[in-house]
């Protein structure tokens, strides 16, 4: 699961950078964003818990950070990616 995090906090700037316009370091640093609200829905929401147990509110930091983990260094080669591809001289 945390490998997944990483893998897909990668690829999400890098396509970013390669199939649109937006920046891809932003894309890099709004993916774990949107990783923790999701986390914290399924927490607080969705996950199923007994009766006086508490929500496990250390997984939206958790996922949050294994997803900026990917997404910091996926956003820098999106970047580079949408550089190169930008500046090409014809």
């Amino acid at each position: 699961m945390i490998w997944a995090l990483i893998a897909v906090g990668f690829l999400v700037p890098v396509a970013v950078g390669l199939l649109t316009r937006f920046p891809p370091m932003i894309a890099g640093f709004i993916w774990p964003a949107v990783v923790a609200i999701l986390t914290a829905i399924y927490v607080f929401g969705i996950e199923p818990r007994d009766v006086g147990e508490a929500p496990q509110k250390i997984a939206i930091t958790f996922y949050g950070l294994f997803s900026l983990v990917g997404g910091v260094p996926g956003g820098l080669v999106g970047w580079i990616l949408q550089h190169k591809r930008t500046n090409r001289k014809v």
